[in-house]
């Protein structure tokens, strides 16, 4: 996979969550997924972390999620890291705005086989100034 491979693979996960297409974003997940997210704790697998953005995004009408200041690195054939600024705003299905939430992403692809799988995330949010 190249560093625009990469770049795009990150875009098409951020725009399944625009399209509250959860299917294709676990699609992008490897099973040994590990993940750390906004809440208080990690997810040791991808029916895990599939299961709670399932229940998350079920309120939700419409949102946009977006990544700012891509950065992609490969370190091998096979491996590639994606760092990036994220911002996520939404409406849920009761028409209530969600506040804006603004943070931090990062993604490591593996191949596996012949396609590229995420096997680690890492979501945090950016402090509120207020």
């Amino acid at each position: 996979m190249s560093v625009q491979q990469i770049a795009a693979a990150a875009q098409a996960f951020g725009d399944a969550f625009t399209r509250l297409d959860m299917a294709a974003a676990a699609e992008m997940l490897d099973d040994d997924l590990e993940v750390f997210d906004h809440v208080p704790y990690r997810f040791d697998n991808k029916k895990q972390f599939v299961t709670f953005l399932q229940g998350a995004m079920a309120g939700i009408a419409s949102c946009d999620f977006s990544f700012r200041q891509l950065s992609c690195r490969m370190f091998n054939e096979n491996t590639g890291v994606v760092n990036a600024y994220d911002a996520f705003t939404g409406v849920t299905k009761d028409g209530k705005p969600i506040k804006p939430l603004h943070g931090r992403t990062t993604l490591v692809f593996v191949k596996r086989g012949s396609q590229w799988k995420i096997v680690s995330c890492h979501f945090s949010p950016l402090p509120q100034h207020g």
